[in-house]
């Protein structure tokens, strides 16, 4: 496939970018501040400039959460605007299918002891700025679902990456990572709008993966619930 990765400068990018470029094209971009190297600069505007990012692409995987930083009015405004004209862009380019990648932290304030499912609506803190925008990207995300506009695969990750601390119970390894974006590539069995949780089968495991392991099949033997 061509694959559109945002924030590619990011750290979570670029460990998406590293599992998936031996088996797909890939297209990276971001904003011209942090652009540099073989990542296109793009403002995603409302513009032709964004439409011409979408020209060729199959799928786009957007990083939702961790992939900006800066103000809070400059990551509300990228999440949120800007993921808008890119989801635009997106529709009217004909991309079927849009990968946002968001985190399991937006229920860190929930006690441990609860079943957190799919169906548990999110609810994070307006203090971080960082998990209010992944918040509100899941939302745009949602509206162009809904609208049967653009197929969207919401994958909430664990955190944290490669984690090996004691009582780590949301940790998540690199590799399940990629994988988990590549069998969302592919998978057959999402709906609309599709939220998918996905962490590491660890002691004590805080988030339960019934719905990773029955819609991204290649991950079933990797996952516990």
């Amino acid at each position: 496939m061509n694959l559109l990765i945002t924030s590619a400068a990011s750290a979570t990018a670029q460990l998406i970018a590293a599992a998936l470029g031996e088996k797909h094209t890939l297209r990276l971009t971001d904003l011209s501040r942090k652009a540099s190297g073989d990542i296109v600069s793009n403002e995603l505007g409302h513009g032709s400039e964004t439409d011409d990012l979408l020209a060729g692409i199959d799928t786009v995987i957007n990083i939702g959460y961790q992939g900006q930083s800066g103000s809070a009015a400059h990551l509300m405004d990228y999440h949120t605007r800007r993921m808008y004209n890119l989801l635009q862009a997106a529709s009217d380019a004909g991309i079927a299918r849009y990968i946002n990648v968001s985190t399991l932290r937006l229920y860190e304030d929930h006690e441990e002891n609860l079943v957190v499912t799919e169906k548990w609506r999110t609810d994070p803190s307006a203090e971080d700025t960082e998990l209010l925008a992944a918040h509100m990207a899941e939302y745009v995300c949602k509206e162009f679902a809904r609208d049967r506009l653009i197929q969207v695969a919401n994958l909430r990750l664990g955190w944290p990456f490669d984690g090996t601390g004691v009582g780590e119970t949301a940790a998540i390894s690199s590799d399940l990572i990629g994988a988990a974006v590549e069998e969302a590539l592919i998978s057959e069995e999402l709906g609309q709008w599709q939220d998918i949780h996905v962490q590491s089968p660890v002691a004590r495991q805080r988030f339960i993966t019934k719905t990773a392991a029955t819609l991204l099949p290649g991950l079933a033997g990797r996952l516990s619930s």
